[in-house]
């Protein structure tokens, strides 16, 4: 909630002026509900007293009846019906007026209720839930309201920390007696808040989720009784799912639609299956629209909040026009991609692990489809596409830390040395954050073809005028006109100089003669534009030492041409055909691994120049975005990919060799139009590339394959060819570590999805430093990282938590189940082991401080007893310590060393045997007063078999 408590109740006052009890008998149709119109009825209910709680989620069907925003013809049946205008519950009436007129009698029967205090009749109303208790909280009593902001039972539910959820009106009683005196909003406030963390936090089953839709006739019927294997639903327009219930996690198959990308990003794991792939046979009974012949979707659920976000996803049939909203519904708390996430969870879970897959499934999710997996080779291709990314630009990483500033993350001043006149300046430098969101916002103005080959050509770096002084206006003449400007040389014409001693004699015969010619920058920087520049290189025109706005390509010979307006200076010209504008202006780091010098004109050389970045610019990302281990034209398969070889794995297991130059002139040809894919298929392409001087037994050879891979390295450059800015990622690992009011400063509110560039609600502020108007672009996705061992959930800055989706990374000990340590015939689960022990600190400590199942990984490859003593000696011992502050008593607990010498095993904590008693230490008298606090390792426990299998004792 972002109203003050005062506003809120003032919101409150204004529904009730607004739709006051005794206005609704009479309320006509078109005032309960009309597409588009933001003061009808049902607008007011869910979104304008949105601050009085959200009834945001599911279908708009939960009004009873509501217009329209489609006019598509729609088929009604017996749940559902429809006309032009309408759609409402076949079971309100046959026409929209019957049908209105029976919901109209049951919103005055909740609204009189509820003013009356008599809430049990509101239970037996038939209206959609959260419609109705939304109804009841605002018509009661104002002097004197009994029912909380909360309308979802889920969400009291978790709060009370119930394990099923009762009837409404118990659970609405059960939290108003824990209020007290607090205000109504700020309880229902802390509700909401640690509800959301609960559902979050609370791991899923397969019998929880059968019980929920089981609960949920309103929407989702069964299709026939469960069996042993399999529950079928189906929703009230058709759409069926399966429970999977011989599965220790929450299984479901659903079908495929527009509902995945409201959930994408809360669901565990997600396998498509095509019509023909085998599947589970027991669908074919429970639930024949996803069975072998349909196309089907297996989602793995990991916690509550994930299936009441896909329950409403997948039963929003149609939404009405006026649905507009922010993200701070329960439901929607974490999007399909949400623009701003936090994966947090206790010590190694993998929640740094986890970020490539979300960054990813933003920046390419359909090489994350068809090349994710769990094995080791999978990963590798992922991880290798990330770092593909990364080089390019399009992935940052940052690690927020105490010392970490609004001066490292937005904007700052820096010292630096003009090397032209040597004296100090300040200039603006962009942090991090500001840097990528220019890079993510940056719009491609002006674009012309760019030549296909540019590695032997020369770039020069080059200034045109000062955006902050009075020849501002030189860069935007330079643009207009096709041409670059020196401002050095003053009105000396140069023509016909081809050395540094001509230009030197030039200055001279003007009367101009430096101090020391030889090192004087006038003279060299006339030199190299007359001279050195030459048809055919490329000039990229800087912003300041930080940024460049432009790339151009020199197309004449050097010209003196006297300027109107600065009498001794811009009159050396070079003709330029712009090849590229941006607005705003990018990065240095997207063209260069160093920053710009402060001089006007010189050359840009490796390892300054990136020049892959500058391909990726001109043409696209890389020349060819191969990556080992990717699956081409469905069965071979990428084995190794360079710049000047690309080697395949055929079906039959061969090697299949393919030099880089044969496919960039391929797909340079299908760029330039001189062949099409199709060409290449229909083994015509070497006919009309006579020039090419191409193998036609290869080209034609290898039909199958080639145009799959010509087509892969168009589409991989076709982003970089678009004018639109491609989506970016900051990756900010341990988040919570950093003083995040101090890092984002004003811009904490800029981040919000609805304050965002080109959105309805978009806000800009002026930065302190450059006083330059700033906003985030919406194509900026942030992820963070939170160990919640360094700071809970529940402490974080609320400034930050209302504005980041939460995704929980909590252990995974299933991912160890079958690892065993065997050692002298007995045998240790690992899997188990890491259950116990979690269960255990979750009682002793809590569940914030558990133990991720990242530490025993290695066992997976080397499951030995070797192993398993390094881990707990270096790793987990070390980490109990710390959880429990040194408190040796509590960590044997957790241990289980209580109980280890009557099961005749070493105890991993014992008493320094080399210690004196306390009595020599102190005295007696003392000595009875104190608790030895002394401990130390036993190295035969962490040696021996036994002492760990008697953790799970």
């Amino acid at each position: 909630m972002s109203q003050s408590i005062a506003a809120r109740e003032a919101l409150w006052d204004a529904f009730l002026q607004r739709w006051p009890l005794e206005r609704l008998p009479e309320i006509s149709l078109a005032e309960y509900s009309t597409a588009g119109d933001d003061d009808c009825f049902v607008y007011w209910l869910e979104s304008r007293t949105e601050e009085l709680g959200s009834i945001w989620g599911g279908s708009a069907f939960k009004f009873g009846i509501y217009s329209r925003k489609s006019k598509k013809a729609k088929s009604s049946n017996h749940k559902l019906s429809y006309d032009e205008h309408y759609a409402w519950y076949s079971k309100y009436g046959s026409s929209p007026q019957a049908a209105f007129e029976q919901v109209r009698q049951h919103l005055v029967t909740v609204a009189q209720a509820a003013r009356q205090g008599d809430f049990a009749a509101i239970d037996k109303v038939d209206l959609g839930q959260a419609f109705k208790w939304k109804l009841a909280f605002l018509y009661q009593d104002l002097q004197a309201p009994q029912l909380l902001p909360i309308y979802k039972p889920e969400l009291l539910a978790a709060y009370l920390g119930h394990s099923s959820i009762g009837p409404m009106l118990e659970l609405q009683k059960a939290a108003a007696a824990q209020r007290g005196e607090e205000n109504l909003f700020a309880f229902g406030e802390k509700i909401w808040t640690l509800a959301n963390q609960r559902l979050n936090a609370d791991s899923l089953k397969a019998e929880d989720a059968l019980a929920f839709f089981q609960t949920q006739g309103e929407l989702f019927s069964p299709i026939k009784a469960p069996t042993q294997y399999l529950a079928g639903f189906q929703t009230a327009e058709g759409k069926q799912l399966a429970v999977v219930l011989n599965s220790k996690s929450a299984k479901l198959w659903l079908e495929p639609g527009d509902w995945l990308a409201a959930v994408q990003g809360q669901l565990q794991d997600i396998e498509q299956y095509p019509p023909e792939r085998p599947r589970n046979s027991n669908l074919t009974a429970n639930a024949p629209a996803l069975a072998v012949g349909q196309p089907a979707i297996l989602v793995t659920l990991p916690n509550r909040a994930a299936l009441l976000a896909l329950a409403d996803a997948y039963t929003d049939l149609e939404a009405p026009e006026n649905q507009s909203r922010e993200e701070n519904a329960v439901t929607d708390s974490l999007a399909a991609t949400p623009l701003n996430q936090i994966l947090y969870g206790p010590p190694g879970t993998g929640k740094t692990y986890a970020t490539i897959d979300h960054a990813l499934a933003i920046l390419d999710p359909e090489f994350l489809r068809t090349n994710g997996g769990s094995d080791a080779q999978s990963r590798a291709r992922l991880k290798a596409r990330f770092d593909e990314l990364v080089r390019q630009d399009r992935i940052r990483f940052v690690t927020f830390h105490q010392s970490f500033s609004y001066e490292d993350f937005v904007e700052g001043l820096r010292a630096t040395s003009d090397e032209a006149s040597g004296q100090l300046r300040y200039e603006v430098v962009d942090g991090v954050f500001k840097s990528l969101c220019e890079a993510a916002a940056a719009k491609v103005t002006q674009q012309a073809e760019a030549p296909l080959e540019i590695g032997q050509r020369r770039v020069w770096k080059m200034s045109l005028g000062n955006t902050l002084g009075e020849d501002a206006s030189i860069y935007q003449e330079c643009l207009a006109s096709g041409y670059v400007l020196l401002g050095y040389g003053g009105n000396i014409d140069f023509s016909g100089c081809s050395d540094r001693r001509q230009v030197q004699e030039r200055f001279a015969s003007a009367g101009i003669s430096p101090e020391n010619p030889a090192t004087d920058y006038g003279i060299t920087s006339v030199t190299t534009f007359v001279t050195r520049m030459k048809v055919g290189d490329l000039v990229v025109v800087s912003d300041g030492n930080f940024k460049f706005r432009a790339i151009g390509e020199i197309t004449g010979d050097y010209q003196f041409r006297p300027h109107p307006d600065f009498a001794a200076d811009y009159s050396q010209m070079r003709p330029v055909k712009w090849l590229r504008q941006y607005q705003p202006s990018l990065p240095h780091s997207e063209l260069l691994n160093a920053q710009f010098s402060q001089m006007t004109l010189y050359e840009l050389r490796s390892p300054t120049l990136d020049r892959e970045k500058l391909k990726k610019l001109l043409h696209g990302p890389a020349t060819h975005s191969f990556v080992p281990g990717q699956k081409i034209g469905g069965d071979y398969s990428v084995v190794r990919a360079t710049d000047e070889l690309l080697e395949l794995r055929k079906p039959n297991g061969n090697l299949l060799p393919f030099a880089m130059s044969l496919l960039n002139t391929l797909a340079d040809s299908v760029r330039a139009g001189k062949i099409s894919l199709q060409d290449i298929r229909d083994r015509t392409a070497v006919a009309k590339l006579p020039d090419a001087k191409l193998e036609p037994y290869l080209v034609n050879g290898y039909y199958n394959i080639l145009p799959a891979l010509v087509e892969h390295m168009l589409g991989a450059s076709q982003e970089a060819g678009s004018t639109e800015p491609a989506a970016r990622v900051l990756i900010i690992d341990e988040i919570n570590r950093g003083n995040v009011s101090r890092i984002f400063g004003e811009l904490i509110s800029l981040i919000e999805p609805s304050k965002r560039a080109g959105r309805e609600e978009a806000l800009s502020v002026v930065l302190p430093y450059s006083k330059q108007s700033f906003s985030v672009p919406s194509n900026l996705y942030l992820i963070g990282t939170m160990n919640t061992a360094d700071r809970s959930l529940a402490g974080l800055d609320i400034a930050l938590r209302r504005r980041f989706s939460f995704c929980e990374m909590p252990p995974r000990p299933d991912l160890l189940d079958g690892v065993t340590v065997v050692e002298g015939g007995k045998a240790l689960d690992i899997g188990q082991l890491l259950r116990v022990l979690n269960q255990r600190i979750e009682v002793l400590l809590d569940r914030d401080h558990r133990l991720g199942h990242a530490y025993f990984m290695p066992l997976k490859d080397d499951p030995s007893l070797a192993r398993l003593e390094a881990i707990f000696t270096r790793q987990i011992l070390p980490l109990l310590q710390e959880y429990f502050f040194e408190d040796w008593e509590r960590i044997s607990w957790v241990l289980n060393d209580h109980l280890a010498e009557e099961r005749g095993t070493a105890p991993f904590l014992r008493k320094p045997h080399s210690e004196q008693a306390l009595s020599p230490l102190f005295g007696k008298a003392l000595a009875e007063k104190l608790n030895d606090q002394r401990w130390e390792l036993n190295p035969e426990a962490l040696a021996s078999l036994d002492s760990y299998r008697n953790i799970l004792s």
